[in-house]
């Protein structure tokens, strides 16, 4: 591991030997450099170090706000003592594979109910409730909503200092729908499967981290299925109620305040989930036959 005497970069000490550690490193992740990756082994702290800096510290450190400075201690330091960073690999963050509409068919709404052995009204509403927006982002991709304090879970609350925006406590601001996959991307930059395993995907909004759940080996194997159809997405939710007792029992009782408390959690009444799936249901029962 490579250590500095002082701060490299932006209103730094700026020691020789230092400065030209800091090159080094920055040459090992070139990738991360932007319009710098042809950056010199040689040379002072100049502008296009600094620049150098910030855009590793924005791509491969994921920090909100670049200061363009390398510290003794710091957590860009640490990055740039790691032998790899890759970006994320996972299909998601490049393109879809969707191959359907949004609409779920009444005939794949019928055929979960009678698996489920519950109403197909009360699976329209958990799917009205989950994703009132789609199943789909315009680009393509499945909705998603990114959930930090899952990642502090899943990291060992290892970036709540240098990254809360992406690491921390319940709640919080989570920001627009379309800012979801900047988190998520960002999150997956420090540790990728923890990313996954911390946003809720597509028509139903189940959370990666409950993919053995729904049948899959690994969280990358069931974000390949909710970015392929919602056929996909509605056969994950079947399996994932079908293993779990209480969500089955919930559903078929239409008992939303059991449902919503197992399916979002002990703060489902933040966003009134149990009332919503309610009045939900009982539109779509007055509309169709109970099945």
């Amino acid at each position: 591991m490579q250590r500095i005497t002082g701060s490299v970069g932006q209103d730094g000490a700026n020691a020789e030997g230092d400065v030209r550690i800091v090159r080094a490193l920055l040459r090992r992740h070139r990738i991360w450099l932007g319009t710098e990756r042809d950056l010199p082994e040689d040379g002072p702290a100049d502008q296009s170090l600094i620049t150098a800096i910030s855009a590793f510290q924005i791509g491969a450190c994921a920090l909100r706000v670049a200061d363009g400075r390398v510290d003794p201690n710091g957590f860009t330091l640490r990055r740039l003592n790691l032998p790899n960073i890759p970006a994320p690999r996972h299909d998601v963050f490049n393109f879809c594979f969707r191959r359907d509409g949004d609409a779920i068919s009444d005939t794949a709404f019928a055929g979960a109910a009678q698996t489920l052995g519950c109403e197909v009204a009360a699976i329209r509403a958990v799917a009205e409730v989950e994703s009132p927006r789609g199943a789909w982002l315009d680009d393509g991709r499945p909705s998603i909503l990114y959930e930090r304090h899952y990642f502090r879970d899943r990291t060992n609350s290892a970036y709540n200092l240098t990254h809360p925006h992406l690491s921390g406590p319940y709640g919080g601001s989570y920001g627009t729908f379309g800012q979801q996959y900047d988190k998520l991307t960002a999150a997956a930059t420090l540790n990728e499967r923890a990313a996954l395993e911390s946003a809720s995907w597509g028509r139903f909004q189940i959370m990666g981290a409950n993919y053995t759940q729904t049948g899959h080996a690994d969280v990358f194997a069931f974000v390949t299925d909710m970015n392929t159809s919602t056929a996909r997405q509605l056969e994950a939710f079947v399996a994932f109620i079908q293993n779990d007792t209480v969500l089955s029992q919930a559903i078929i009782a239409k008992d939303w305040t059991r449902f919503a408390a197992r399916y979002n959690g002990e703060n489902y009444r933040d966003n009134q989930y149990d009332t919503r799936m309610a009045a939900a249901y009982r539109r779509y029962a007055a509309k169709v036959p109970t099945q």
